[in-house]
């Protein structure tokens, strides 16, 4: 009898760890996403995040050679092919730059 209580204690808790697993919004190389609509353009582009894991709010977003720019079909863009009031995926490494507003560095944008 015993060992069927503790066969059932140890069944919850491992349901109860399970249901604790956090839905993380990362790609399989690592890289974390945020959607986000563009605000300015700039030297950085500004943005107000819409969904994300990790962010709200108002960012910068740093892109630099190593940026990518596509469409939602996979087919090249450049950083002139965005505008203020466009929704984009975003794509970066996690680090946030801890200023007013945070600051990203954009690995990837995709226009949604």
């Amino acid at each position: 009898m015993k060992k069927i209580l503790l066969a059932l204690l140890l069944l919850c808790s491992l349901f109860a760890l399970v249901a604790c697993d956090e839905d993380e919004e990362q790609t399989p190389d690592g890289r974390v996403e945020m959607i986000a609509t563009v605000k300015s353009m700039g030297e950085k582009i500004e943005v107000d995040v819409l969904e994300s894991e990790y962010a709200s709010g108002i960012y910068l977003v740093i892109t630099g050679e190593q940026t990518t720019y596509l469409d939602s079909d996979g087919n090249a863009l450049s950083r002139t092919d965005l505008s203020v009031g466009d929704t984009v995926k975003i794509q970066y490494s996690g680090q946030v730059m801890m200023s007013l507003p945070p600051q990203i560095v954009a690995l990837k944008i995709i226009l949604q």
